[in-house]
């Protein structure tokens, strides 16, 4: 029993210093470490000069010996995370021990250190001071640990626990499991593993990752971080991974999500009965496992972790409305190592290396969903491969009691081929005619796409952290990042092409096509092709100086001052700049007080500047050697042909109608005439003020304002009405440029008109105004309550409430109204009348959010958790393809025909909102001393106890491909909240 009530306390133990932490603003001391301040008083409250200081790591046996100054002040910087003990000696006084101060991600652990006179008689019990809030801090985060999430129903991601944050909210799904931070889209935020940076920098959706066994801690920032971090406009998630002490450590953990325990989400129709998505047919069973080891290879020196994790994920569905199932699996071993060297007691080295390499390959089958019977297999096998191979080396060394460096390198792989066997032989061919989408080719929307590409980020950076006087804290550094991409790109099959064949609604008179052509009068029907490829490699390098000063004012108040330079160069495929922009300076200011000298409440505030860099897909869609063309025929029917063992309708071609739609030629733009050369950068001001406050030794609330401004929007637009009505360019090219949308315009142009094809000739500047675009809009404003209860004994407590409000007329780098993950090349600004109507409510808004979680330890050996979360339902539109002023060549406006042939405007946001959703999570864990040097826990986690079926999407077009065309689908229910489900976990330590 001594054993098992040994280990239940060091769960505990960790998780009290977590939950301490928790939604507590703290000054990042670093990506990951933190430190120690402490002050050494005599029992009537004299400063102690001199006092010599002992910090320990109990677990690695790393030392750092200082002295306190004139004021009994001392600092360590540049703790590795983890528990320490304070020795305090000073001459003529009795030593003093505090053991148990615990150091994690970003945080300043404040400790006052009370001695008494040697001889001297005690009338008083006196010791060590540890605050509860850290007053010197105008940051906004949350730090936990593995092990508390593990005591609660939190899912093993790292979406999961940025979701637990006041202020964060859940994405579009199309996306993949994202969060959305502050109102920004969820392509505005980076994600640190270890101070490497693992954000995909191709269009900033997704990052790479390691099995959540394999995390120490998290810090999740959502607002006012310092200087140190940049490059992000929603939100910073930083982790540390665990790491080997002096103590021999195995164990394995198992995982599994039966399918037999998980509901189905109801299943979706049209307003006429048809189905739309069927998820009756969903299968998802998964088994998990993996196995580790940890310890001194060398005591009080080197030490190292090991974790392998074979992993195996099996997923169903249907697709293409019913007829088609998919069969997924993933192979995706994960393996990762982490080395520490403690070099001297004021040098560490560490190394961690990983792999996150995936490959799925997803089977296609044809179905009959009335009956849930299979039909026969598709040839094509569609191969989706991700992740890759990642390492990142640390120097960190205290050079003197109040300098010290930090220096990082690291590499950063990310896979993006998407594929299939048969991509060279098929088409994806759409059948829209008869007022219904039907895919008719022998490729389907999951492989026609085909993509075989590489990303690599090669990370330095060096960090110094300079004591001066004990009132300044001055800390500044050099960030420098390498971002390459290899990307060659096009659609399957003969030509690289897709075909879609369209009734003509009115062959009396004719269709309106988007290449400015009618149709023939008495033409019913007619095909597009679209032929699309990219290719080459392309460069960004971007980088950073930062400089900051924590500037202790008074006893009582801290200001932090910081200014960050950033510099974006972004290259085509030939190498050469096409967008540098070196000019951004992001002052980051704020202020704590320290109301009552105690510790135990703070008023703060801050302000910051944050820039976004041009996200690599810009170069590939922007400079690179980009085709894109559409062409419309005649069709005189289709002719069955065998095709694999399939019959595929291809098309029986008449005349060509038109000319060609060309939205890219092929060749590499002139760099004068694809980017605005006066082009600013896309940047958020923020500004933060709240209160924190301890209501007693257990329980703290705060509140805390934020108001957010997107300013600077870069995005691709049109210019080619401009050319049209100014020198009466017409040669069927949408010439697009990458620029301010609504801010004039500085750009190389064909003013001759008189070429065959567009050649520029002139730099002009256009004013903004004669454009028509709007700027590009985003605003935030927040109000978060907390209340909190850091563990105590037996159980603790934590619940926000936050009041938000996102509005505008973009969402940022990816567009949620459509699904489009295109950074700086959305459909937001491509046409003026695409943003008549934008204004509104913005996807992520979620007007209320309740969030409330806990745990208790219902006795020495069970503890049971609950996670709830209340949010409101997000904004929806009403998508139509005309307007007043015409037809635009593509793209969703914010007009529907009526029958009389008159429009209504529908602005952003005014069809209405999604269902609030409900989860209540529950979790059960209990601890089983099997023998002295072994333990198992075991866990039961059932997620969306009472299985809501909110309605977290829905299709927001309303008309099909023509002004008053009524898209069959629209309002149709796209996506539910994820079903109740259950999870299953073994452990095994010893």
């Amino acid at each position: 029993m001594m054993k098992q009530a040994t280990f239940r306390r060091t769960i505990l133990a960790a998780s009290v210093s977590a939950l301490f932490a928790l939604s507590t603003p703290a000054f990042a001391a670093s990506n990951t470490d933190g430190a120690i301040r402490g002050e050494v008083v005599s029992a009537n409250d004299a400063p102690l000069t001199n006092a010599t200081i002992t910090i320990k790591n109990t677990e690695t046996g790393l030392t750092r010996v200082l002295t306190t100054d004139e004021n009994g002040r001392y600092q360590a910087m540049r703790l590795p995370i983890g528990k320490y003990s304070i020795t305090v000696n000073a001459a003529g006084y009795d030593s003093k021990v505090q053991d148990d101060v615990s150091v994690t991600i970003g945080s300043n652990s404040n400790v006052t250190s009370v001695l008494n006179q040697t001889g001297m008689e005690r009338l008083a019990v006196v010791g060590s001071r540890i605050s509860s809030i850290d007053t010197t801090s105008s940051e906004a985060s949350m730090v936990m640990s593995q092990v508390e999430i593990e005591r609660m129903p939190v899912p093993k991601d790292v979406t999961s626990v940025a979701l637990l944050a006041p202020g964060t909210t859940r994405g579009d799904s199309r996306f993949g499991n994202l969060a959305s931070f502050g109102g920004s889209s969820v392509a505005e935020n980076s994600y640190y593993i270890n101070g490497l940076n693992v954000t995909d920098f191709r269009n900033g959706v997704g990052f790479s990752n390691v099995p959540f066994d394999f995390y120490d801690q998290f810090e999740v920032k959502t607002g006012g971080y310092s200087a140190e971090f940049g490059r992000a406009t929603g939100g910073v998630v930083n982790a540390v991974v665990k790491r080997g002490t002096n103590e021999w450590k195995f164990g394995a953990n198992v995982y599994y999500r039966p399918d037999s325990l998980r509901a189905d989400a109801p299943d979706s129709y049209t307003k006429d009965g048809d189905l739309y998505i069927g998820n009756n047919a969903d299968y998802q069973n998964n088994l998990r496992g993996n196995v580790y080891a940890s310890g001194p290879l060398v005591k009080d020196k080197l030490f190292f972790f090991a974790m392998y994790q074979p992993q195996t994920d099996k997923t169903e569905g249907v697709t293409s409305y019913g007829a088609t199932l998919e069969r997924q699996k993933a192979d995706n071993p994960f393996w990762g190592l982490k080395l520490d060297w403690n070099i001297a007691d004021n040098h560490t080295l560490e190394f961690l290396a990983f792999s996150d390499d995936d490959d799925a390959k997803t089977h296609s089958y044809d179905y009959d969903y009335e009956t849930s019977t299979v039909g026969e297999e598709s040839p094509i096998v569609a191969s989706d491969k991700s992740g890759g191979t990642n390492w990142v080396a640390t120097y960190t060394g205290q050079l003197t009691d109040d300098f010290t460096a930090k220096v990082t390198y690291g590499v950063n792989k990310r896979n993006l081929t998407s594929d299939s066997n048969l991509s060279s032989e098929c088409n994806l061919i759409y059948d829209r005619r008869g007022g219904t989408v039907t895919d008719v080719g022998c490729a389907s929307s999951a492989d026609y796409f085909v993509e075989r590409g590489e990303d690599e980020r090669k990370e330095f950076r060096a960090d110094f952290e300079w004591l001066i006087g004990m009132e300044h804290t001055l800390r500044f550094g050099y960030d420098l990042e390498k971002n390459s991409s290899f990307s060659d790109t096009s659609y399957s099959g003969p030509g690289g092409m897709y075909w879609m064949y369209y009734d003509v609604n009115d062959p009396s008179v004719g269709a309106p096509l988007a290449n400015g052509v009618t149709t023939p009068v008495g033409l019913t029907q007619y095909a597009m092709s679209r032929e699309y490829s990219v290719n080459g490699n392309f460069e960004t390098k971007s980088q950073a100086i930062y400089l900051e000063d924590q500037w202790r004012v008074t006893d009582n108040v801290t200001l932090s001052l910081g200014v960050r330079w950033d510099s974006f160069d972004n290259m085509n495929a030939n190498g050469d700049s096409f967008i540098k922009i070196d000019d951004m300076f992001a002052p980051r200011l704020g202020a704590s007080w320290d109301i009552n000298g105690d510790g135990n409440s703070k008023l703060f505030a801050n302000y910051g500047r944050y820039y976004l860099p041009v996200a690599n897909n810009t170069n590939v869609r922007s400079a690179g050697n980009e085709f894109d063309v559409r062409r419309y025929y005649a069709l005189q029917g289709t002719q069955d042909t065998e095709i694999l063992g399939k019959q595929i309708p291809l098309p029986i071609l008449g005349d060509q109608i038109g000319p060609d739609q060309v939205t890219k030629d092929g060749s590499i733009p002139d760099t004068e005439a694809a980017v605005d050369q006066d082009i600013d950068p896309m940047y958020q001001d923020e500004i933060i003020i709240g209160y924190q406050g301890m209501l007693d030794e257990d329980w703290s609330w705060g509140v805390k304002g934020t108001q957010r401004e997107l300013k600077g929007t870069l995005d691709d637009f049109s210019i080619g009405q401009y050319l049209e009505a100014t020198y009466g360019c017409q040669d069927g090219t949408d010439n697009f440029v990458l620029g301010n949308p609504g801010k004039d315009l500085t750009v190389k142009v064909d003013t001759t008109c008189n070429s065959d094809n567009y050649t520029p000739n002139e730099m002009v500047t256009i004013p903004g105004s004669a454009l028509g675009y709007p700027e590009g809009e985003r605003k935030y404003y927040a109000v978060d309550l907390t209340l909190d209860r850091a563990w105590r004994e037996d159980w603790a407590f934590n619940f926000t409430y936050t009041w938000s409000h996102s509005y505008g007329n973009t969402e940022g780098l990816v567009k949620s109204d459509n699904g489009q993950d295109d950074a700086g090349a959305t459909q937001d600004f491509d046409y003026p009348i695409l943003m008549d109507g934008a204004y509104g409510n913005l996807p992520n808004d979620r007007r209320h959010m309740f969030k409330l979680y806990g745990s208790y330890a219902v006795t020495d050996d069970l503890s049971v958790g609950a996670n709830l979360s209340i949010e409101s339902g997000r904004p929806l539109n009403k998508l139509g393809v005309g307007s007043p002023e015409g037809v635009p060549d593509y793209g969703d406006t914010y007009y529907t025909m009526n029958e009389d042939g008159t429009y209504t405007k529908n602005p952003r946001g005014s069809a209405g909102r999604t269902d609030w959703t409900y989860r209540l999570d529950l979790s059960a864990s209990y601890v089983w001393e099997v023998a002295d040097d072994l333990d198992v826990i075991l866990k039961a986690n059932i997620y969306n106890v009472f299985n809501s079926h909110a309605e977290i999407r829905r299709v927001e077009t309303a008309e099909d491909g023509e002004p008053g065309l009524a898209y069959g689908y629209y309002d149709a229910v796209a996506a539910y909240q994820t079903p109740r489900y259950m999870e299953f976990s073994a452990s095994i330590k010893f």
